[in-house]
This record gives C-alpha cells, structure tokens and sequence, in this order.
C-alpha cells in the first residue's frame, strides 16, 4: 500500500499542451504512472507526448477512466479547472500553482470535502509513492521506496530531505507536500490521519516551518496511544519576528508561530526533532528504530 497514488492510479494533466504539462507527461510517464488523459481547452491538440487530450474533464474520465488529476493553469484559472476535474469525478487532485486567493483556496478545500475527494496544495510539489506513481513534479531521483511516509510544507526542503534519506539507505512509501499557504487542501493533521491508516508506513518525517498551526497538530498526534513514532525537522530558527519568509504561512506573528515553540512542543509529545539537515537522518531512525522496538 501507499497513501493516495499507486500503480492503478490513472492520472489526468489539465494543462497538458503547456511548457510545464508536456514536461511532466513525459516525467510521470518515466516513472511508471498511468498518465490516461490531458486537457487542452481552446486548443486544437489531439495528442499530447502520446497522451490523448480532451477538451473537458468530463469527457476525459468517462473515456479514459481517470481518477487523479494533476492541474497546471495560472491561480486566476485554478477555481474553475480544479472544480471541474472534481465534478468530473477524479479522487486525488494536486493543484502546485502559487498565488491562490484564499477565498478561492476554502471554495476548493470544501468542494473536495463535498465529494469525497483529497486535495493537494495550493503550493505544493504533488504527491510521490516512490517505485509506483507520482502526480507532481518533484524530481523522482530524490526518492527510493521503503517504510517512511513524508509529510512537508516545503518543497526544496523535501526533495534535499529524500536525497539525504535515500543515500541513507530509508526509503519512502509516500512522500505529500502539503504545501505552503495558510489554507491547504489537505493539512498536516488529515496527511497523518492517512498515513497512520497505512500499513506500509512504518514511521513518519514532518517537515515544518515557522507560522500556522500544522505542527501543533503533529505533536498532538504524536501524543496519541499507538501514534506511529515520529520525526521532524522545523526550518525558520532565525526568522525575524513580523517578516514573511518564501510562504505565504512563513510568518511569526506570535510566540507560537516562532520554531523555538514548535521545537518544544514536539519535543514535550516524543517527537525525534533534528536540529538540522546534518541531524535528519539521525532522528529518522530513531523514529524507526524505535517502531521496530514496538513490534517486537
């Protein structure tokens, strides 16, 4: 198992004629996933990197059976394109744009939550099993299969994350950029919610930053009886009080916000917190050690 994608994921690129979408139908195709459909509206595209292109999601899935879409338009497109591959049907959609109205972000969070569907992003890399599927365009050599799942605010800070796992020797089973805008598709407390109910997933890497509450939810999880053991790293330790960084949710406007206090109150829940990059690898397999202790 893995968490949202596998092997039988069939994938849908709404955007496919662009610079970005042609790149990763080629991409997600390399790595083994099912890419069944794109979407090219007003454009007169047939074919896309072999790919067969519709000119609405609707057709898309009833001819193609797509049941995950991977969205590439500007924010100002983002409502319409998303909520219409979620009316089409698709269970899995990862939108990576930057710059979503946040008005426009809860509109989409909740038509999801309406039909049963799991949003990725805004802001986000998409979603990676490693060895099985993808629905992003974070770089697939980062990444090996194995025991751990992911969960990141940060893209960049992911993909150097799985590098350093990999040569490590911990593979991934999922690995899920939540994002980094105040109001996700999918938070950090739903992502755990999916990885605890996988089997594969033995333990579990947070990758958190300053401002929002994300990892106050991770520490409350980490709390709980039977909470697969957990790690994680917080970047933003040097952050001035007041000053957006990268995110728009990078930002101290309190003492909470601030990586000192999230530090401790994962420390207080048993979480494995690295200092640093050098130390990540260090706390994740302590978590993992630590999960082979239980079941034995």
């Amino acid at each position: 198992m893995s968490v949202l994608i596998d092997q039988s994921t069939r994938v849908l690129i709404y955007g496919i004629a662009g610079n970005f979408g042609r790149f990763s139908a080629r991409d997600l195709v390399a790595t083994g996933t099912q890419v069944v459909a794109g979407i090219a509206p007003g454009k007169d595209e047939r074919e896309v990197e072999r790919v067969p292109v519709f000119q609405d999601a609707r057709t898309a899935c009833a001819r193609t059976g797509a049941d995950a879409a991977l969205v590439y338009v500007p924010a100002p497109s983002a409502l319409d394109a998303v909520l219409e591959v979620i009316d089409a049907g698709c269970k899995v959609i990862v939108y990576p744009g930057d710059g979503l109205p946040v008005q426009d972000a809860v509109e989409l969070r909740a038509a999801a939550m309406r039909k049963g569907a799991v949003l990725i992003g805004p802001n986000t890399p998409g979603v990676i099993a490693p060895g099985k599927a993808k629905l992003g365009f974070m770089p697939s050599f980062c990444y090996t299969p194995g025991p751990l799942g992911v969960i990141s605010r940060s893209g960049s800070l992911s993909y150097e994350a799985g590098w350093r796992l990999t040569t490590a020797g911990m593979g991934q089973a999922t690995v899920i950029g939540i994002g980094g805008d105040p109001v996700k598709g999918t938070n950090a407390a739903e992502a755990l919610e999916l990885m605890h109910a996988d089997a594969e997933t033995e333990a579990i890497l947070y990758l958190g930053e300053i401002g929002g509450a994300d990892e106050y939810a991770v520490a409350r999880y980490a709390e709980q009886p039977g909470a697969k053991p957990t790690a994680a790293l917080i970047v933003g330790a040097a952050a001035p009080p007041g000053k957006k960084m990268g995110h728009a949710a990078a930002l101290v406007g309190s003492v909470a916000d601030s990586q000192a206090a999230k530090v401790a109150a994962l420390r207080q829940a048993c979480v494995h917190v690295a200092e640093n990059l050098r130390e990540l690898t260090n706390a994740v397999r302590c978590a993992l050690e630590r999960r082979k202790a239980a079941t034995h």
